[in-house]
């Protein structure tokens, strides 16, 4: 009897920014227009950052990505700076990548010009040029809506990436989980569970070349909201409720 072989065609890792400022839930007087619009990292989620990167520093990745919002790109920095020499050094940023809501009127974001500056890693994702805005705006859209922005995401990276590549794309909590349905399947209107995204919480899923799977399905969700590099520092991570 012929026992069948499991054949990784991607692994993908899903992971939220580090704390910003804008999670803390603090007063915006005072606060620039884009500190309220694109908060940055605080001292705790460059931390946190800092601890996510060491997590892969003998993991090489094929590909990173990130949002073109700041706590996005500048927590890529952190796993793209500790990556070995054998794993990806730069950040590719996709537009659609962008965090749930925006209107144009209310922040148009960085340029790329202005991004490069404060993280040269960073460069384009192919089909983008530099005169593109690197964030979207989603307000008012429906589930269906992200999820099919989520979708055009993973085919963009699936299309690229394959024979066992390993790929970190680095987001927000809202639009992570539109990522995940679009992994797994799932449809946004039925579910009966939240699955969260804390700050640096990793989220593992593998697509199987078609047919090779286990049990004979061609995705798995390998863990999610993993938070594991936190613990010996931040241990209330691991011992007690997180919902922020």
């Amino acid at each position: 009897m012929s026992v069948k072989t499991n054949e990784i065609d991607l692994e993908l890792y899903i992971i939220r920014h580090g704390q910003t400022y804008g999670n803390l839930g603090k007063s915006t007087e005072g606060a620039s227009f884009a500190d309220i619009h694109d908060p940055v990292l605080t001292p705790k989620g460059q931390r946190q950052a800092q601890l996510l990167g060491e997590r892969f520093r003998n993991y090489p990745f094929d590909a990173i990505f990130a949002s073109g919002l700041r706590r996005a790109m500048h927590t890529a920095t952190f796993v793209a700076e500790n990556q070995p020499g054998n794993g990806s050094h730069n950040i590719i940023v996709h537009p659609l990548l962008s965090e749930n809501g925006g209107k144009e009127e209310d922040y148009t974001g960085l340029t790329f010009a202005e991004a490069k500056e404060m993280f040269p890693r960073i460069r384009l994702a192919d089909g983008y040029s530099e005169n593109d805005r690197i964030i979207s705006f989603t307000s008012g859209w429906d589930d269906y809506r992200q999820l099919d922005r989520a979708q055009k995401v993973i085919e963009h990276i699936r299309n690229r990436y394959t024979n066992g590549a390993k790929v970190a794309v680095v987001a927000h909590a809202a639009f992570n989980t539109f990522l995940f349905l679009s992994s797994l399947g799932l449809d946004p209107t039925k579910l009966i569970f939240d699955p969260h995204f804390l700050n640096t919480g990793v989220t593992k899923i593998v697509f199987f070349k078609e047919g090779t799977g286990r049990y004979d399905m061609d995705v798995q969700l390998v863990y999610q909201n993993d938070l594991s590099h936190l613990y010996a520092e931040f241990p209330e991570y691991g011992l007690e409720p997180c919902y922020f």
